[in-house]
């Protein structure tokens, strides 16, 4: 049977926000598919809707409106809604003249547990779990809203959670339902209305759950990156290099041939640059890059290389040392050790030259070469080999040199914080989708400094749209 982890669930209700689906419409679909099992069961009686402070809670507001000819009693561990489409639909049964109190002894006859949802880790607050006592201490039949309040839907974990006779979950079923069956009672996976093509489409959602920032950071902890290339194309490494800083790195050394390092610098005061000896990276620089990765969280190398039948050598000895690398241009190897994270950004062109494979055979490779390939083009794929998600924003006008150089920089700072898979399909949506702000303000004559510059702002607009 299908599942899904909570962070694939948090990451597809944003992204059916964005595809026009709103979380609204969820919330409203949930909450009624939860009544409709009710009276399935049940043809009235007293019911007590147990309800946190986030969506989970406005589940159980939707809930208790679609139970006509129930007395529906509504508990609340808090007035303090942190969500607001569930703020909405309590507001709504206030208007409507709903029996609501604080949470206490109930002496209902079916209890709806709309506690807490799947996000939550570890043991459940004090208010949270007086709650749960409470709802276990009676004789109620019990109904959890997609998970049994307490439980870790994704390790099946608790140490106090709801014992349901019933769960309604939602779209498809939790991991953790299938290794905690004993408090779960019957289950029941509802179709909410969510279309499972979006299952396969990067949204904003894969930037918020992948981009992080700590209010108790200090410098570096949001990611160190070691930027490694340059030769005959010295924009490359500079456009990955702002790339890395403008999606949220700390640190960025950019690593070049010593004979253009004055060159990359002067792109921008930012960059810290470091020279290798000689016109061109090659074996014989390999401790000095060595030391350098070392320090830094993610490598990014193969930009603006250029012919250099060296490289190829140099890369695939480096990778050794590397923990987690994104490869572009020269730097594409099917070579990766087994325990670097890789992130490979090929083009059609590039896949064929360096992993001699056509499009077709992606999946494949990457499972192949154990490694995430983010394939390029008019719809991005991206893939580990056993995942597949396809990207959709972008527009012609990114076919302007330098474009691919700020995908490579944008994986770079996201690899810092997630796992490969997730931050490929996190950048190649927010290098797309910088790039159609910069179609709203230049037309298609746009650079790829244009980019680089309006990646804050795109930034910006993907956490703006969950408020």
């Amino acid at each position: 049977m299908e599942t899904i982890t909570s962070r694939d669930m948090r990451v597809l209700d944003l992204n059916c926000e964005y595809f026009g689906l709103s979380r609204l419409q969820l919330m409203e679909n949930a909450g009624r598919s939860v009544a409709e099992e009710i009276k399935k069961r049940f043809e009235g009686g007293k019911v007590a809707i147990f309800a946190g402070t986030g969506n989970n809670g406005g589940d159980g507001f939707v809930c208790a409106r679609h139970l006509e000819g129930f007395d529906v009693e509504v508990y609340l561990v808090s007035r303090e809604i942190r969500s607001e489409i569930a703020r909405r639909n309590l507001e709504i049964l206030e208007r409507a003249g709903y029996k609501i109190r604080e949470v206490g002894e109930t002496d209902a006859e079916i209890i709806v547990d709309a506690l807490l949802g799947t996000g939550l880790k570890g043991r459940p607050r004090a208010d949270y779990a007086r709650a749960i006592e409470i709802i276990n201490s009676t004789k109620a039949f019990k109904v959890a809203v997609d998970v049994p309040s307490g439980l870790d839907s994704d390790t099946g974990s608790y140490e106090v959670a709801v014992k349901a006779d019933l769960t309604v979950t939602f779209h498809k079923l939790k991991p953790g339902i299938l290794k905690a069956k004993e408090i779960c009672g019957e289950v029941v996976v509802k179709d909410i209305g969510i279309p499972r093509a979006f299952e396969s489409l990067c949204g904003i959602g894969d930037v918020v759950e992948t981009y992080k920032r700590y209010s108790d950071a200090h410098k570096g902890m949001h990611g160190r990156v070691a930027v490694i290339g340059g030769g005959e194309y010295t924009g490359a490494v500079a456009f990955a290099s702002l790339a890395c800083y403008h999606s949220g790195a700390d640190i960025v050394i950019t690593v070049v041939p010593e004979t253009i390092k004055s060159v990359v610098a002067s792109f921008s005061p930012n960059f810290i640059v470091r020279g290798l000896k000689g016109d061109r990276i090659s074996l014989k620089n390999l401790r000095e890059a060595e030391e350098i990765v070392r320090k830094c969280d993610v490598a990014v190398i193969g930009m603006g290389v250029g012919e250099n039948p060296e490289f190829k050598d140099f890369v695939e000895e480096l990778l050794k040392s590397c923990k987690k690398v994104v490869l572009d241009a020269e730097g594409i190897t099917g070579e990766i050790p087994e325990k670097v994270e890789a992130i490979l950004t090929p083009h059609r062109g590039e896949l064929k030259k360096h992993l001699n494979a056509e499009p077709e055979e992606v999946v494949s490779v990457a499972k192949k070469i154990g490694a995430v390939i983010l394939l390029k083009g008019k719809k991005d794929l991206i893939t580990d080999g056993s995942r597949v998600k396809f990207n959709l924003t972008g527009n012609a006008g990114m076919t302007v040199g330098g474009t691919g150089d700020v995908l490579a920089g944008i994986c770079g700072a996201l690899l810092c914080n997630d796992n490969a898979f997730n931050s490929a399909c996190a950048a190649a949506f927010i290098n797309g989708f910088a790039g159609d702000i910069c179609f709203e303000k230049y037309g298609y004559n746009f650079t790829a400094l244009h980019l680089v510059e309006h990646l804050p702002v795109a930034f910006k607009r993907c956490f703006e749209w969950i408020r």
